[in-house]
């Protein structure tokens, strides 16, 4: 922030010199004149953690802004306690605050719209689609999102954010996320609490003489090699009847595919060409392949998600991807000690890259009135905590999730190395979805998934590239 202020302060300093230098040749005490006033705005200026934007008078115009969830807060709110789930009054406050301030400084409302999963996709396909936006910012998941902003329904970010913005400097407030090439989307910058992380039952391998994988990771011997080795050894019949009842890996096929493609350094979709078929993805695949198929060291795939997703709960396998909302709310009930660990590095990896961690996102949507006052009030209004980066980065509310700090900061760590692949949102016509089924359930080889479903994928890429100008 120095530098911006540095720059305000020096611009204002010019204008109150320029104002005040007109008098000053009819009057001898005019550079003095000229230093009080000068150190009265740089002092003023530096005091004001808002000054950089402009005040703009918008009429008493209310800026809408569409979610699919209650969002707390916005200018209908006048007490922390509207928030039913509030766990932090002071932060609470402070946003109440700013509000207030936003209100008075721009003579305007701000105003969040609950449209749910169903509605927002509803009105994104007819008011932003006829040019006739119903909202002035759209909050998105890009399952939703992706598909309108590439196809010309957005606004790029360029095209409303000011110089300066926060979004186009120091990005403390907002951040600009770019989707194969182009820069609709904006977010807000936060800790990075979005990535996918592999739980490993630490009692379970304590028991069995086992290393421990983190202690792997330091030495630089966290690898697949390593890993299938600790699958085989976790994967056991625990009651004598047969029956296999404790594997060594369980999970969902989206989680799965996208970490163990990422940590070879492969990646599906980062752009518009398909990667099903890259020589990464495939010797990922062919690992899983082997997992569930082969050695059996993977809990069996069912239809049922939460089976898949929860396979870690009741200790009936040894690894697991999770992410922080599943620790935040199984882990302080677990029956037993569990750590977690960067997912381990395959044959073509260099340890460096994680899946994308998806999370919402804001555009802007073309027809939308004075877009750029629209966005400096809304990242002005985002910026409730003043730059002092300490309340904007509370751990508060993920921290119940692991059980000591070398894991939080390793989540955060983990959080931060999104390879950029859009996959999940972007294969709009399933091809990788049912290329996994069928290699997990061992209906085809890798290689036939992906001969099968490579073309499907790359059509459904294509689509994103017949974009309206």
């Amino acid at each position: 922030m120095k530098k911006k202020w540095k720059f305000l302060f020096l611009s204002l300093a010019a204008l109150a010199m320029g104002a005040c230098g007109n008098e000053g040749a009819a009057d001898d005490t005019s550079e003095d004149v000229t230093s009080e006033t000068s150190n009265e705005v740089a002092e003023s200026a530096t005091d004001d953690p808002y000054a950089q934007y402009p005040a703009i008078d918008m009429g008493g115009r209310t800026i809408k802004i569409a979610t699919w969830w209650d969002f707390y807060y916005d200018s209908r709110h006048t007490d922390p306690t509207d928030n039913p789930g509030v766990n932090n009054t002071e932060t609470a406050q402070m946003e109440l605050d700013n509000i207030r301030r936003i209100e008075e400084k721009y003579n305007v409302k701000i105003e969040f719209s609950n449209l749910g999963w169903d509605g927002m996709t509803e009105n994104i396909n007819t008011s932003v689609v006829s040019g006739t936006p119903d909202y002035d910012i759209y909050t998105v998941d890009l399952q939703f999102g992706l598909a309108p902003a590439m196809n010309g329904y957005a606004m790029p970010v360029s095209e409303f954010a000011p110089d300066y913005s926060d979004i186009t400097t120091d990005q403390t407030i907002m951040s600009p996320f770019e989707t194969f090439g182009e820069t609709y989307f904006f977010t807000e910058t936060v800790l990075p609490t979005g990535g996918t992380y592999m739980l490993y039952n630490a009692t379970m391998l304590d028991e069995l003489g086992l290393e421990d994988p983190n202690e792997l990771l330091a030495s630089g011997e966290w690898t697949w090699e390593k890993f299938a080795e600790m699958t085989k050894a976790t994967t056991r019949d625990t009651d004598g009847d047969g029956n296999i009842d404790v594997y060594g890996f369980g999970g969902v096929t989206t989680d799965t595919t996208n970490e163990f493609v990422a940590s070879n350094g492969g990646s599906i979709a980062t752009d518009l060409t398909e990667g099903l078929s890259s020589p990464e993805t495939v010797e990922a695949l062919e690992f899983i392949y082997n997992m569930y198929n082969v050695d059996k060291v993977a809990k069996p795939y069912t239809d049922n998600w939460d089976e898949q997703l929860l396979a870690w709960v009741d200790g009936g396998v040894a690894f697991a991807p999770v992410q922080a909302y599943n620790l935040i709310n199984y882990g302080p009930e677990l029956s037993y000690d569990y750590r977690i660990v960067k997912w381990p590095q395959g044959p073509s990896g260099d340890g460096t890259k994680a899946g994308e961690g998806i999370v919402n996102y804001y555009f802007i949507p073309k027809g939308t009135e004075q877009p750029e006052a629209v966005y400096q009030i809304f990242e002005e209004f985002r910026n409730w905590f003043a730059f002092d980066e300490s309340y904007r980065d509370n751990y508060d509310w993920i921290e119940t999730g692991f059980t000591n700090t070398e894991d939080l900061d390793l989540a955060m760590e983990i959080g931060e190395m999104g390879n950029g692949d859009l996959w999940k949102v972007a294969d709009v016509n399933g091809a990788v979805g049912e290329a996994t089924y069928n290699i997990f359930t061992g209906t085809m080889t890798v290689s036939q998934a992906v001969e099968s479903y490579k073309q499907v994928l790359q059509d459904g890429l294509d689509g994103f590239q017949n974009k309206e100008e």
